[in-house]
């Protein structure tokens, strides 16, 4: 059988145009998979980028969260030791109070008051701070007089004038105190 040459020509151009199609689809069908693989890739590291962000963010929350406890804590505790602060020439009236005065009854309500006082504070978290007997400390007591006792040591507190008070540690008022000096 004889074909005319257009034929074949027609023939071969076909073939050549599905074998340039059939090339086409491949590229075309590579060319999404290592672009969907390029997304996925960059979709993971913007995820990682979020993630680290997310936890970055947390952490900086946390760090607050506590920064923000232990400023409120501390601001309670300087409140009340302000307050308390103004509060004890009233409890050293007391003191001068009961040495003032010669009624049974009238020095037994006064210590009443006095105790309920003092009772008050401890709640708060108040503690006095101990003197008399004790070694100096200059943190904690300042020396309003020296005085020679021969028979207690040297930098021993012999009397306390006003009484000092503290809080968790912090110093709201330090204790007048008369210090034993042997030289």
């Amino acid at each position: 059988m004889n074909i005319p040459v257009d034929e074949e020509k027609n023939k071969k151009q076909t073939e050549e145009e599905q074998q340039i199609e059939s090339e086409v689809c491949d590229s075309v069908e590579q060319e999404p998979n290592e672009q969907e693989n390029q997304t996925a890739k960059n979709s993971q590291t913007l995820a990682e980028e979020y993630l680290n962000l997310a936890r970055v963010i947390q952490a900086d929350f946390d760090n607050y969260r506590k920064r923000s406890a232990d400023q409120i804590a501390k601001a309670r505790i300087d409140a009340i030791a302000e307050t308390v602060e103004i509060i004890l020439p009233s409890l050293d009236a007391f003191k001068k109070a009961k040495e003032n005065i010669k009624d049974e009854n009238t020095l037994t309500g006064i210590n009443m008051l006095e105790k309920a006082f003092v009772s008050s504070l401890e709640k708060l978290g108040i503690e006095k701070i101990e003197a008399v007997g004790k070694p100096l400390d200059p943190n904690v007591h300042n020396v309003l007089a020296v005085a020679k006792d021969e028979s207690k040591e040297d930098g021993i507190i012999l009397d306390e004038v006003q009484a000092g008070y503290r809080m968790q540690g912090k110093v709201i008022r330090c204790s007048q105190v008369l210090v034993n000096k042997l030289d």
